[in-house]
């Protein structure tokens, strides 16, 4: 009876080592698939009313904010020390026949500082068209300024890409990397010559990094528009809620940054449209950067 007590001990003992083993391989494979699985970057499409926050800012806004801010928690850089000018041939894309200027971001899941600046790009670029959607996302969690809010251009694989439409310009994205620092979108080489070319810190040779935006070959971002800590502890939902009130010190970020943004895309359609290149904010941002409507 003894042995058979012991035995059946046994049994329970090792049926409970055996299912601690599960649980154990089960928590790691968790935690190699969200370090490395495509599954965990990809966090669905923006949802149709954040969608209309950012594409609906009040002009009002824009115009409140200009280029000012009053954050104290991380220095906000100023665009016009990113915006770099030079003479250039302009770049251009074939559309229907006609010959449009053109607009190209490269950036990447993982950064931060692509995270923050994407807010002031995407809010900038509603101004002039309109975006099919977004796809939600956050910065990798294990870099600096961990899990920062942000959207990204592509969705759950590198074929699902953000559809913008303008008349005014053709705009492209690229996300290299997904939030794990994965090879994500292959950047077609005409686009790598202009980051090679172009994407210089301002006054400087050395590289000026990611985020990296092109407008038309006149203008140039290289590197993040205000410090990502901008963002920390918010939610997505709330920063974009709050875009309405131009007194928030992370909408005043996400705004003078669209403006300067906006500013250098007015460059390349000629002042057009007048409602938006005529209006206080985004001339305020020229002529802070020295940008000639």
């Amino acid at each position: 009876m003894v042995k058979r007590r012991r035995k059946s001990n046994n049994k329970v003992l090792w049926g409970t080592v055996g299912a601690v083993v599960v649980v154990v391989v089960a928590i790691v494979l968790a935690v190699i698939l969200t370090k490395s699985g495509p599954q965990q970057s990809y966090f669905g499409p923006t949802s149709p009313s954040i969608l209309a926050e950012l594409q609906d800012v009040p002009a009002s806004v824009y115009n409140a904010v200009g280029v000012s801010s009053s954050i104290q928690t991380g220095p906000l850089l100023n665009l016009k020390g990113v915006l770099v000018t030079t003479k250039q041939p302009a770049l251009t894309y074939k559309v229907g026949g006609k010959t449009l200027p053109g607009i190209v971001y490269v950036g990447a899941e993982f950064c931060p500082y692509c995270a923050a600046t994407r807010w002031g790009i995407i809010t900038a670029l509603t101004r002039f068209g309109h975006f099919n959607t977004l796809y939600n996302m956050l910065s990798s969690d294990d870099d600096v300024y961990a899990s920062t809010p942000t959207f990204s251009f592509v969705g759950k694989k590198p074929t699902d890409v953000v559809t913008y439409t303008s008349k005014y310009f053709v705009f492209q994205a690229y996300e290299q990397l997904d939030r794990n620092s994965n090879n994500f979108m292959k950047v077609p080489t005409a686009v790598e010559v202009l980051v090679g070319h172009y994407d210089y810190a301002p006054g400087t040779a050395s590289y000026g990094g990611i985020p990296f935006m092109d407008v038309g070959n006149r203008y140039f971002i290289t590197g993040g528009a205000y410090d990502p800590s901008t963002l920390a502890n918010l939610s997505r939902t709330s920063i974009a809620a709050g875009l309405t009130d131009p007194s928030i010190p992370v909408t005043q970020a996400i705004i003078s940054t669209a403006n300067y943004v906006s500013a250098a895309i007015c460059s390349i359609t000629h002042a057009q449209p007048g409602s938006v290149c005529h209006s206080s904010g985004v001339v305020a941002a020229a002529t802070a950067a020295g940008i000639k409507l």
